[in-house]
């Protein structure tokens, strides 16, 4: 090969090189704009989840209000009233100072006396006609809890609770109570205590205490 033909072949393979070259330039420029159009896709689509996630917590909060507020105040009176029995005060009088029912007293008194509702040996139970049971499902700090008799089937949410509580279950008021069961008001309290004490055996170990409001029941551990 002459000097000539060298000369050529070296300028054809630098153009080549330089086309190349220009090639290798646009397709990474390519890529740098898809990668920043990823970027932005991520972006945004991060502020849709954290947006969601705001509005479903504000929907959740909305949805229980009631009973979380009933759950606050629930465990805050019982701490008052559980301290005024501790240090001998008459149920009437513990009534009258802390303006709550008679009833809502005794049945914090029967947990201080009976020391755990939950004594598998001793404890005495009234269970409701038609042969009751429980089913559990759980959902990480949720579930549902159906429960199930001849007579009735209806279902409740439950989540763990904060404070000294453990765990708030969702309840029919009085005034839901026999739409959402199909049973009379007058068995209300009676299932309900049937569906706290189970609870306390099936979930909460070592015993516990619950006390029945309006919206929830509030369930304790042991004291």
């Amino acid at each position: 090969m002459n000097q000539e033909d060298f000369s050529k072949e070296i300028e054809k393979a630098y153009k080549k090189a330089i086309k190349n070259l220009d090639s290798i330039n646009a397709n990474a420029e390519k890529i740098r704009n898809e990668a920043v159009e990823e970027l932005q896709a991520a972006k945004e689509l991060k502020n849709k989840a954290e947006q969601e996630g705001h509005k479903m917590a504000q929907e959740y909060f909305e949805n229980a209000r009631t009973q979380l507020i009933e759950a606050a105040r629930t465990e805050l009176l019982r701490d008052l009233v559980r301290k005024h029995l501790l240090e001998g005060e008459k149920i009437h009088e513990i009534a009258h100072w802390l303006n709550v029912p008679k009833e809502f007293i005794k049945e914090i008194k029967n947990v201080i006396d009976r020391n755990s509702k939950y004594n598998k040996q001793n404890m005495e139970r009234i269970l409701p006609d038609g042969k009751p049971k429980l089913l559990y499902v759980d959902m990480g700090r949720g579930g549902t809890i159906y429960y199930e008799s001849s007579d009735a089937r209806f279902d409740m949410w439950w989540e763990f609770a904060g404070g000294k509580a453990l765990v708030i279950l969702d309840i029919p008021t009085p005034d839901q109570w026999t739409a959402r069961t199909g049973l009379p008001l007058s068995q209300r309290k009676k299932v309900l205590n049937y569906i706290g004490e189970q609870i306390g055996l099936d979930k909460i170990s070592s015993g516990g205490s619950f006390i029945i409001g309006e919206n929830v029941i509030t369930f304790y551990g042991p004291q």
